[in-house]
């Protein structure tokens, strides 16, 4: 197996930068460890595709934007002039480096030159700097963000044909779910935990059937253990009940009831219901068109299993999680 010892460079590196940013409480150190991460993720952007280096000085430039931007308004901080939005000037470019809404559209240009590894790290380790830094300042430029994001992402995504961009609108989602409550308490690591498993989970079961379109789903000749996975998957993704999904939802609706936030949980039922709607028209495909071509076979594969295992084994902590939080 070949090993590319500068990808293991680049990507220690990068973690380093994402290490630094996440444990800093200097902001100079948190923009030099934005900055690590940044430069040290671009190289594996680079695919055969011919607009892979366009994608790049995209993903280069919308980036240096949101630092610079950054980087002006921790200058204003340290050198004492009181603007009144400084912290409003810091959650936009963390919005734009995460690419929620409604600065997201750069995220779904760059995203279909980009390999499913790439996608992976794009939408769940870099997205936890930025987060951490929203989660230091008390911004109220988030609300309308929020609710956007949570629109714009589950109306979109029910004309999507795109995998990539699925998993894009998906991670718009999600974000705006986490930034509704990033104010309120600390749920951070618990969310980003299960968005990430559930993500390289999708990611895997993607890249094991080479799927670009969602029509693809439909010829196919899959193994019933295959195809129940990624029935139990895009479910879980979906937040369905009671798997490993739901668990995420469940959190951020309680704090949002807590807190008296109506507008926010009358928003999230509803767009939950239209991201349910998606994923389950994704399974239907896969599940109810098997007659059409060849039948199920009993191939089996522990990594299924595994995958399997973990979404349903943690329904008991959806029962625990009022007594956590």
């Amino acid at each position: 197996m070949y090993f590319n010892l500068s990808k293991l460079m680049l990507a220690n590196t990068m973690m380093i930068g994402v290490i630094m940013t996440i444990c800093s409480n200097n902001w100079v150190s948190m923009w030099m460890g934005l900055e690590m991460s940044l430069l040290s993720f671009i190289p594996f952007m680079q695919t055969e595709n011919q607009i892979s280096s366009e994608s790049m000085i995209k993903y280069f430039i919308i980036q240096s934007v949101a630092s610079t931007l950054f980087l002006f308004s921790v200058s204003i901080m340290l050198i004492g002039v009181n603007m009144m939005m400084e912290n409003e000037l810091i959650s936009m470019a963390m919005l734009i480096k995460m690419g929620s809404a409604p600065f997201h559209l750069w995220v779904l240009k760059i995203i279909e030159s980009m390999s499913m590894n790439a996608i992976f790290t794009m939408l769940t380790v870099l997205k936890m700097p930025p987060l951490m830094i929203m989660y230091q300042i008390n911004s109220k430029f988030i609300t309308i963000p929020v609710l956007m994001g949570m629109v714009l992402s589950s109306v979109s995504c029910l004309n999507q044909t795109s995998m990539r961009k699925t998993l894009g609108y998906s991670s718009i989602y999600n974000m705006s779910l986490i930034l509704s409550t990033i104010n309120i308490n600390n749920i951070i690591w618990m969310f980003m935990s299960i968005y990430s498993l559930m993500m390289m989970f999708l990611v895997k079961l993607i890249k094991m059937m080479k799927i670009n379109y969602i029509n693809q789903m439909i010829i196919n000749d899959y193994s019933k253990w295959l195809k129940i996975t990624i029935w139990i998957n895009m479910l879980s993704m979906s937040g369905f009940p009671m798997l490993m999904g739901f668990i995420n939802k469940m959190m951020i609706m309680q704090m949002m009831i807590m807190n008296n936030q109506i507008i926010m949980v009358t928003t999230l039922v509803l767009t939950s219901m239209l991201v349910t709607l998606f994923y389950l028209r994704m399974t239907f495909n896969c599940m109810m068109n098997y007659f059409t071509f060849k039948k199920w076979t009993n191939t089996e594969n522990k990594y299924l299993y595994f995958m399997l295992t973990i979404n349903l084994s943690l329904m008991p902590l959806v029962f625990s999680i009022n007594s956590i939080y």
